[in-house]
């Protein structure tokens, strides 16, 4: 052996090999020692030992065939504590990282380890292997061939290789360039395409596995027994403002400290290590730090951190041998490699749905520490909190990942002898070719046989080109057929698709009709007066409707609403927040909102089983996400700013400070109360509140902006109002311009009737400016249009000699009756205005009346009633009937359309009161 060998001294603990290793280090050593010599592949659970079972099996394969051998693993963190297990199980063996070996003299029971990544290079295999030496550097080319040079054999180790392996096809290129005389990988997935695909590209056929049961590991007492996801079901309204991280931390730091206790109780001398596996973000470590001081009160000199991004094993041993420490934070990236057998409970605050990675992260709970084996010797059953792994998660959706991981270990069956696996080539419908693993009992002459083509496999440089591509790299669709098979449709030219039935440019050419002949119309200048614009009107097919005798009584314009532009809302925010009504359960949940009291659902699935069970635990709230969500949701109350939400804050916390501090002393009886955190508690309440009260908050607002309505005249009513001739509009005896609006169908035919020119007269609204005096005319449009239920109330009004007059009032015109509306920002336009005489001889009102179809929409639009129209008359459709709408949104009379007597009952019960007697 060269004299320059490294001297690595180990720093783990030796460890004595179980049954169901040594079987494994005997079988697989004697397969490695055929002629020739299988990749072998070695299936076992995280935790079975697979790093020690290999060391063993490559010291004794040395002791038979001088060998140099390349151990690659899927993560740098895992290089030297791959390192240290073989140098502290393997004392004959000389392990070292490639980067510093690859210069040494090449010598037997050398162990040089890397990442496969650190290999798996592209421009390293087009070089040969040469691309990365200097006069310092050794090339791996120059490695391999002294070490055949001086009578070694070639081994290679692919550990971890389910993981290592992923889309690592350049790896498998490396192996097959390597040709090694041994191989040996290691999974912890019963199958797997990704080591099938390796071993197709490194030019392997078959090859000999042997699996480990889990049940064989657990009976060992490597791992645990049981393995426990603990995730939370939150109700709807408490999956935004739980603070589910400090939830995870508090509820494992519990389980962690009733594991300390069952230890101490059986005099067990090991203190339980907490693991806490955080983002890859910049202060991720150090809040949870915070919080788990804050939260859980760990004393800060009992909390071990793996801050940096890239693993530190050495560091991360370290902390987890330091029996000081009862925690240790690390990030994801960090959080694979490292042995903690003192772990039992894993809390995970950021999803891992990768079951790879799932698996890796379970790996370091799932051990056995020494002193629970010492403690609980066969047959001895070990006690079940102190045999089940605990992984509490943030993300409900990351337990799929543990649980596939889990379920891939379990499907793991004995098989210590070695099982022959051959490669088969299947190729899909699609043509692909894809290989996978056929057990067989029947060892093959060579395991390096040829396999079929196909794209992915052998040299990735041939210049055969994939399927559906020609060697010029032009694109050839898979349909096109040189032969008998199927033709692809033709394409144009100019690419138009052709037509799916085989039409093409033959089709009949449109021939558009000549325009028919019509009255030539008189040119005429703009109308200056009043008759030439009836004229006009009237020449050009449009009837106009003025203002009846009976209308003229209606007023020049109507009054409407304006909302009030408070420049001051303190009063008004004040009032809210006092008045409005806190039931006596939404007060108890905010303040236990407030205290981390509420309960929500954690759900614990025991992974191996699928027993599930459930239990109510105090959750801890986002404080921060409460008060954003109540923050944002007061800015959007009508005409609130920062100073209004301040007002409505403060006013909610005092009126719940009295339960707040009454919770308080139920707690604890023997404290103190500090005011300044029962203000606090107070404040988190009063945003649960208001969080929860939000809509009701809204409508209180908009009810006291209407009771400060301002009322003003709307723009005056059109003087006229137009419509096409040719369209009859049925007479009416009451309407103030003496017709029913027009129907839907009647607006619909329309643009049948005019021309385009001339229906912009019928369809807007215009001022025409005349001589003689301006002409307003009015347009029928969709928000005056009546339906069926309508239009027969109309004729009711017609009939009812209590009725004055009445108007169809359109929706959004500027000379419409509009009302603020007491429960939104948005206006109320009430379908009818009626002028009615409440008792004969009394002076005529205008009131309002709205048909609806949605009694909710009724209620709470009547929340607020106009000074001067009164309450509106609400009407719905009751299957046949109509019926008036209470204001609670429930049914009142019914209405007889051949006597109105109900409708004027309901309009003198609530006539406005500043009326005039």
């Amino acid at each position: 052996m060269s004299s320059d060998r490294e001297i690595i001294v180990g720093q783990s603990v030796a460890l004595e090999p179980e049954a169901f290793q040594l079987r494994l280090i005997e079988r697989m050593t004697a397969v490695l020692g055929r002629d020739p010599s299988p990749p072998c592949l070695l299936r076992a659970p995280t935790g079975a030992g697979k790093t020690f079972v290999i060391s063993k099996v490559l010291e004794a394969v040395c002791e038979q065939t001088p060998t140099l051998w390349f151990w690659f693993v899927p993560f740098a963190n895992l290089v030297q504590q791959t390192e240290d297990s073989i140098a502290s199980n393997c004392s004959t063996m000389a392990p070292t990282s490639l980067a510093k070996g690859r210069n040494k003299e090449p010598a037997s029971r050398m162990v040089l380890i890397s990442t496969a990544q650190g290999v798996a290079k592209a421009t390293a295999r087009k070089s040969g292997y040469r691309n990365d030496s200097d006069d310092d550097v050794r090339s791996l080319a120059d490695l391999v061939e002294r070490g055949r040079a001086k009578g070694l054999s070639i081994g290679l180790v692919v550990d971890e290789a389910h993981i290592g392996l992923d889309s690592q096809t350049e790896f498998g290129q490396f192996a097959k360039w390597l040709r090694p005389d041994q191989l040996i990988m290691a999974s912890a997935t019963p199958k797997d395409q990704r080591l099938t695909d390796f071993l197709v590209n490194a030019g392997y056929s078959a090859s000999e596995s042997f699996s480990v049961s889990r049940d064989e590991v657990v009976d060992a007492r490597l791992n645990k027994k049981f393995i426990e996801a603990v995730v939370y079901d939150l109700r709807q309204s408490m999956q935004s403002v739980t603070d589910l991280q400090q939830t995870v931390l508090k509820q494992a730091w519990r389980r962690n400290q009733r594991i300390k206790h069952l230890l101490q109780s059986a005099q067990i001398p090991v203190v339980p290590l907490l693991l806490v596996q955080v983002g890859n973000g910049a202060t991720a470590v150090e809040e949870a730090r915070n919080q788990l001081m804050r939260l859980c009160k760990v004393p800060p000199q009992a909390i071990g951190e793996h801050s940096a991004d890239e693993p530190n094993p050495v560091l991360m041993a370290s902390i987890a041998n330091d029996t000081t420490k009862e925690v240790l934070i690390f990030k994801q990236s960090a959080g694979t490699g490292f042995d903690a057998p003192r772990a039992f409970v894993l809390a995970s605050t950021k999803p891992v749905n990768d079951p790879d990675f799932a698996l890796q992260f379970i790996g370091r709970v799932m051990r056995v520490t020494h002193g629970v084996r010492n403690a609980f010797p066969k047959p001895k059953h070990v006690d079940v909190e102190l045999d089940t792994a605990y992984v509490y998660l943030a993300n409900a959706q990351a337990q799929q990942g543990f649980e596939q991981a889990v379920q891939s270990t379990a499907q793991l069956k004995k098989q210590l002898e070695g099982q022959t696996e051959k490669l088969i080539a299947k190729t899909t419908m699609s043509g692909a070719v894809v290989y996978s693993n056929k057990q067989t009992d029947q060892p093959p002459l060579r395991y390096d046989d040829e396999l079929p083509p196909s794209v992915g496999a052998g040299d990735v440089d041939s210049n055969e080109a994939p399927d559906g591509e020609s060697n010029d790299g032009d694109f050839v669709p898979d349909s096109v057929s040189s032969g008998g098979g199927t033709k692809s449709p033709t394409v144009a030219v100019d690419g138009a698709t052709p037509d799916l039935f085989g039409m093409d440019d033959s089709l009949d050419a449109v021939v558009e009709p000549a325009p028919s002949p019509s009255k030539k119309k008189s040119k005429k200048g703009h109308p200056k007066t009043r008759k030439e614009l009836l004229d006009v009107f009237q020449e050009e097919g449009i009837r106009v409707f003025s203002r009846t005798e009976r209308g003229m009584s209606a007023p020049i314009a109507f009054k409407r609403e304006f909302r009030p532009e408070l420049t001051d809302m303190s009063a008004i925010s004040k009032s809210v927040a006092t008045k409005f009504h806190i039931a006596s359960d939404l007060e108890t949940n905010a303040v236990r909102a407030a205290l981390d009291r509420l309960r929500e659902k954690e759900v614990h699935t025991e992974l191996t089983s699928g027993e599930r069970t459930e239990q109510d635990v105090a959750v801890v709230t986002d404080r921060v996400a409460l008060a954003r969500e109540a923050l944002s949701l007061l800015r959007g109350l009508p005409q609130v700013e920062d100073e209004d939400a301040r007002i409505i804050i403060d006013v909610v916390s005092k009126r719940l400070q009295p339960t707040v501090t009454a919770q308080l002393e139920d707690i604890n009886e023997a404290i103190t109360i500090d005011e300044s955190e029962v203000r606090k508690y107070a404040r988190d309440a009063a945003y649960w509140v208001i969080r929860r009260e939000a809509d009701t908050l809204a409508e209180l607002f908009h009810e006291e902006i209407a009771a400060q309505a301002i009322l003003a005249d709307a723009a005056p009513l059109p003087d006229v109002m137009v419509f096409p001739a040719s369209i009859g509009l049925e007479p009416s005896a009451r309407n103030i311009y003496g017709v029913l609006p027009p129907s839907s169908n009647d607006l619909d035919a329309v643009s049948q009737v005019l021309t385009v020119d001339v229906r912009e007269f019928v369809t807007k609204d215009f001022e025409a400016k005349l001589s003689d005096g301006n002409v307003l005319s009015g347009a029928y449009d969709g928000g005056s249009a009546l339906n069926n239920e309508e239009r027969e109330f109309a004729k009711a009004l017609d009939r009812s000699a209590f009725v004055r007059w009445w108007h169809r009032n359109p929706d959004r015109k500027a000379y419409s009756v509009r009302l603020v509306r007491g429960e939104h920002k948005n206006y109320f336009y009430p379908d009818f205005v009626v002028c009615v005489e409440h008792i004969p001889g009394d002076e005529p009102a205008e009131r309002l009346i709205e048909t609806k179809e949605n009694v909710k929409d009724a209620a709470r639009k009547s929340k607020h009633t106009p000074r001067h129209y009164g309450q509106v008359l609400f009407l719905t459709k009751d299957q046949k009937r109509l019926r008036v709408v209470n204001k609670d949104g429930s049914l009142g009379d019914s209405v007889d359309l051949d006597n109105l007597s109900k409708v004027r009952d309901f309009l003198r019960s609530t006539r406005p009161v500043d009326l005039n007697p």
